[in-house]
Parts: structure tokens; C-alpha cells; sequence
């Protein structure tokens, strides 16, 4: 039974810190500097730091049209970051 509510506990945490949170976080961020067409592209093992906890790829296009690609960043104990390619 302790198991269960330990495994529950760890479950429900992690579920409150996915990089899905991070994802509309560093969309609403990239849409107020004018990008658009913001995608998600999943896990991205190199593109932070070792000390981010959440890396979570995207590609969007720019005011100019041109696509970039990059990361938003974050840990547990700081804020987003977002990084480019």
C-alpha cells in the first residue's frame, strides 16, 4: 500500500512538470516577439544545459519568414529559457 502512494505521489509530480508546460509557456513568449507556426518537437537530450531538468525542442518561422529551431530550457528550481539552433 505505501508503495502505491509513493508511486502515486512521484506520478502526480511529474505530471505537474512536463515540458508540455514548458512548450505553452516558450509559445507565449515566442508569439509576443512575433513568431508563429510554433511546433513542438519533442525531447531535446542536447540542446540545454546538464543542470535543466526539461528540454523540449521546437521549430516556429520568424517575423521575416525564415524557420528557426531551438529549446526551451528549465529546471525545477529556475525559469524558462529559450535557446536557438
Amino acid at each position: 500500500m505505501r508503495k502505491l502512494m509513493v508511486a502515486i505521489f512521484v506520478l502526480a509530480t511529474l505530471g505537474a512538470c512536463t515540458s508540455n508546460n514548458d512548450f505553452n509557456q516558450g509559445k507565449r513568449q515566442l508569439e509576443s516577439r512575433g513568431y508563429t507556426n510554433i511546433q513542438n518537437t519533442g525531447y531535446e537530450m542536447f540542446c540545454c544545459s546538464d543542470s535543466d531538468d526539461f528540454k523540449t525542442g521546437f521549430k516556429a518561422t520568424d517575423r521575416d519568414g525564415v524557420e528557426v529551431t531551438g529549446c526551451f530550457c528549465s529546471a525545477i528550481t529556475k525559469g524558462l529559457t529559450i535557446r536557438y539552433n
